[in-house]
């Protein structure tokens, strides 16, 4: 919850829906290992501060992100714990990222059982990230994006999108403002339920953030509900 009162003199919301991404984005990197035991504690502690949704792991090849190797083992092992349906109760989502087709048909297979209940992919807002990210110009991974979200509509999984470098990147500096409006302009056409624009190298300016979510808000077809900042 924001300062609402405050809030709302300002004509701003009083509230805001926050989407966790701890033991996701938080892990992923980490070189010491997280056990799977504190994994499902650390989910149990953020599921009570009262957040909208929790992004869980991601379905990835172990060898590359060895913190995430145990995301099937993960999003098995939530939906028996005690405080889970309560959490569910309140409206708490449950969400995985996925790098491709691959990743999603694993996440699919635990889904079945009870989480996640939502599927989370990316595009980087520049070739040289994007390449050094997965391999991939940002065309040929919009592709695959989009054929990932497509299967994930269908299989009734929920779809959150991120715009990876939005507001800046270490490779290419400044980001066309024109190719992220492009990306949120796909995200729209496909139907995605929330749309990100991840301030993933941490530079964005309060005037750039005004300027390009006001772009993309274009883009998208006039919804701001549909947005979320990262």
């Amino acid at each position: 919850k924001m300062m609402g009162r405050g809030a709302a003199r300002r004509g701003l919301a009083t509230t805001a829906r926050v989407h966790e991404v701890t033991p996701r984005d938080g892990l992923q990197n980490e070189k010491t290992i997280v056990d799977l035991e504190d994994k499902i504690e650390l989910c149990r502690l953020l599921a009570d501060t009262g957040v909208s949704s929790i992004e869980l792991t991601s379905f990835v090849r172990p060898d590359l992100v060895p913190a995430l190797k145990d995301a099937k083992e993960l999003c098995l092992a939530l939906p028996h714990q005690p405080w889970f349906s309560t959490a569910r109760d309140r409206g708490v989502g449950f969400a995985a990222l996925v790098p491709n087709m691959r990743g999603l048909e694993n996440l699919l297979k635990v889904h079945q059982l009870g989480c996640p209940d939502t599927v989370v992919v990316l595009i980087s807002c520049t070739e040289s990230h994007s390449k050094a990210n997965v391999g991939r110009s940002i065309k040929d991974a919009m592709k695959q994006t989009l054929d990932v979200i497509e299967c994930a509509k269908k299989e009734g999984v929920g779809t959150r999108a991120y715009c990876s470098m939005a507001f800046g990147c270490p490779f290419e500096g400044d980001v066309d403002p024109e190719v992220v409006a492009d990306i949120v302009a796909a995200y729209s056409e496909a139907d995605v339920d929330m749309i990100g624009l991840a301030d993933t190298f941490g530079r964005a300016q309060p005037e750039q953030v005004r300027a390009l979510v006001k772009r993309c808000i274009e883009a998208e077809g006039g919804n701001p509900q549909r947005f979320a900042m990262h």
